[in-house]
């Protein structure tokens, strides 16, 4: 399993917790878990197969359960209603331009 690239289970009604081991399929570009009762986290995961990578699971909210499924890697989250959105990836670079333009306008005024 380790050269998977490609783990695609989506609406399946799988239930219970991720499983241990993503993290060490360091192939992996494709894993979509959405449209099933997934709980718990999906580990970090960084494609090594190229600059493509689709990570999509049911992260979003409302959620079936009282917290969505923790997917830090992901590139898209799904809710309850069946709705996708690109995840927001926070970075530090992100933080801080959106404090430089604030402070630039606070400073034209």
């Amino acid at each position: 399993l380790v050269n998977l690239s490609s783990f695609i289970v989506s609406y399946n009604e799988i239930t219970g917790t991720i499983p241990d081991g993503f993290d060490s399929l360091s192939n992996l570009q494709l894993l979509h878990l959405h449209g099933n009762r997934l709980r718990g986290t999906v580990p970090l995961l960084a494609s090594k197969g190229g600059n493509y990578s689709s990570f999509i699971s049911d992260c979003g909210s409302p959620s079936v359960f009282d917290s969505p499924l923790d997917c830090p890697s992901c590139t898209m989250c799904c809710n309850s209603q069946n709705e996708c959105d690109m995840a927001e990836k926070k970075t530090d670079f992100g933080m801080w331009s959106s404090v430089f333009i604030g402070s630039a306008v606070f400073a034209l005024l």
